[in-house]
């Protein structure tokens, strides 16, 4: 069986806001694209008084689908 594959990339800007939402990921889950891997593209720190250092986050991932690829 052969596959194709596709990303997506979503950047968190830290205002809370979702760039990618649950919709999306059905209208993929329909078109028979499933989740493969989710990589770590960057994280970001920014100084926090109470945690006593930095507090680092996540801000940019790629999510990896795949779908049997028509033949």
């Amino acid at each position: 069986m052969k596959w194709e594959y596709r990303e997506h990339v979503i950047d968190n800007d830290g205002d809370g806001a979702d760039t990618f939402s649950i919709d999306y990921l059905n209208e993929l889950g329909e078109e028979g694209w499933e989740l493969l891997h989710v990589n770590k593209l960057q994280d970001v720190s920014s100084p926090n008084e109470a945690l006593g250092g930095d507090l680092i986050r996540t801000k940019r991932v790629v999510l990896w689908f795949k779908r049997p690829k028509a033949e």
